[in-house]
């Protein structure tokens, strides 16, 4: 096996504050965890890696990982480093399995380098390091200073974003403005110890159609205000289970068997510590009833989710769930909950080509008291989405596309998912394109109908987003 030195204890302060530097400056990385953070059991890095070493395209490895055993993504990131050393002798199948690894563990394998510069530095090259600008060498309590602002950018991380979005719909009324407004979010993490940490989400929106100046807490798209979220984030190795207890945005394409996007207090626990996994969740969500013609504001929500990748290609994701009334969906607010109960699958054929289908269907109730309703069709609801490559933002010049039908009938479908309208069905073709590393610029038009009445809802989107 690869063997690898420890850095002597006279290189360990400059290696902390180096290697803090680099945690600071991609921030980004860190979002999900640390240069120490374990890599969940059953996370599609092993059997990737496992592939390259059988197939031994990895240097001093000769024996995969065990099933079970957990590494952290320092150990990860060497045996991809060693990978990367040796692509010369890879079949175009292993490099492209190499790329998407080095994707994934590009910042850690750029820290590692760092740590392993320093420590094939002798001490004379270690001092002149150390040296100020003005040639002194740092104060026992400047060291010490710089250790603890080291300590806390390996606890601390920061990443986020910045969107411009517009989007218009062509109905038979006429061309509406949905929204057009700019989004920041500053999402940070702090790891308490190497099982919990703490988050904390703020959103800044304003909008430039609207002009609506409310400052508020929870803005729509076309109001301008901020949005704070807080939550604290675990894990118990032994057992097996994650937990999420707080307020956050769900943004989960798997969520409720579709895209789900909703404003989420409560708590979340994830079981498994295998492949397949067992998602709980309990609490209340807004899902937009208020402001399409209900009075809800929050919606009571308790979900069992299922999730089983067979392999790199092959994934199921099934359920149920018990959800408030809606009176906005058509739904009889006297039901009280409505249950949902769902599958979604999806496919890769090769690099390129992927396939996403899912289906949902609910007891739900007609409301008695709006006759709208009783025109209203109670089908399940199913959608099927194919993707072609997909837009990488570390890398410059990828692209993506998607091709999607939805049928959301609104007595059968929990939320206004993926921007489709209420109670419409939809074709959308979508393109998304990296010019830069970090900047994501994607649009689409969605060919919408009502159905019921047929009547015209198209939404087109031109939107750019910059990560950090």
């Amino acid at each position: 096996m690869k063997t690898w030195n420890l850095l002597n204890a006279g290189k360990i302060g400059t290696a902390a504050v180096m290697t803090a530097a680099v945690v600071s400056c991609e921030a980004s990385a860190e979002a999900a965890g640390g240069f120490l953070t374990e890599v969940p059991a059953g996370d599609w890095s092993y059997t990737a890696v496992n592939e390259l070493i059988a197939a031994k395209a990895v240097p001093d490895y000769a024996v995969t990982i065990p099933e079970g055993r957990v590494l952290s993504r320092l150990e990860m990131a060497m045996i991809v480093d060693s990978a990367m050393k040796n692509q010369a002798n890879m079949s175009d199948v292993q490099q492209e399995k190499l790329n998407q690894l080095n994707s994934e563990y590009y910042y850690d394998i750029k820290k590692l380098t760092l740590l392993n510069r320093l420590d094939n530095l002798d001490n004379a090259q270690m001092d002149k390091l150390n040296d100020s600008q003005s040639g002194e060498t740092l104060t026992a309590e400047e060291k010490a200073g710089l250790k603890k602002a080291a300590a806390l950018a390996d606890k601390l991380s920061v990443s986020g974003y910045a969107r411009i979005r517009n989007d218009h719909y062509l109905k038979d009324t006429g061309r509406t403005t949905r929204a057009n407004m700019i989004h920041i979010a500053v999402n940070s993490t702090y790891k308490v110890n190497d099982n919990w940490a703490a988050h904390a989400d703020i959103g800044y929106r304003n909008s430039f159609s609207g002009f609506d100046e409310t400052k508020s807490l929870t803005p729509n798209e076309n109001q301008t205000g901020l949005t704070v979220d807080g939550y604290v984030t675990g894990k118990f190795p032994k057992l097996g289970l994650e937990a999420k207890v707080g307020k956050w945005n769900e943004w989960n394409i798997y969520g409720w068997g579709m895209d789900i996007d909703c404003d989420f207090s409560g708590i979340q626990l994830v079981q498994g510590k295998k492949k397949f996994k067992t998602f709980f969740t309990a609490g209340q969500m807004d899902l937009w009833d208020d402001a399409m013609g209900g009075t809800r504001t929050q919606e009571k929500v308790t979900s069992l989710r299922f999730f089983y990748p067979f392999d790199a290609k092959n994934d199921i994701n099934f359920g149920v769930s018990y959800s408030s009334a809606m009176a906005s969906r058509y739904q009889d607010p006297d039901q009280g909950r409505v249950f949902y109960y769902y599958t979604h699958a999806h496919h890769k054929f090769d690099n390129n080509w992927g396939v996403r289908a899912g289906i949902i269907n609910s007891n739900a109730k007609r409301d008695p008291n709006n006759t709208v309703a009783g025109t209203k069709t109670k089908k399940p609801g199913h959608w099927l989405q194919l993707d072609y490559k997909g837009a990488k933002l570390d890398k410059t010049n990828s692209y993506g596309v998607t091709l999607t039908y939805r049928y959301e009938p609104a007595l059968s479908w929990p939320t206004v998912t993926d921007w489709c309208g209420l109670n419409e069905k939809f074709v959308r073709l979508g393109f998304s394109y990296v010019p830069y590393k970090n900047i994501l610029l994607d649009t689409f038009y969605t060919w919408g109908r009502e159905i019921d009445t047929g009547a015209r809802s198209d939404l087109y989107r031109f939107q750019a987003q910059f990560f950090f």
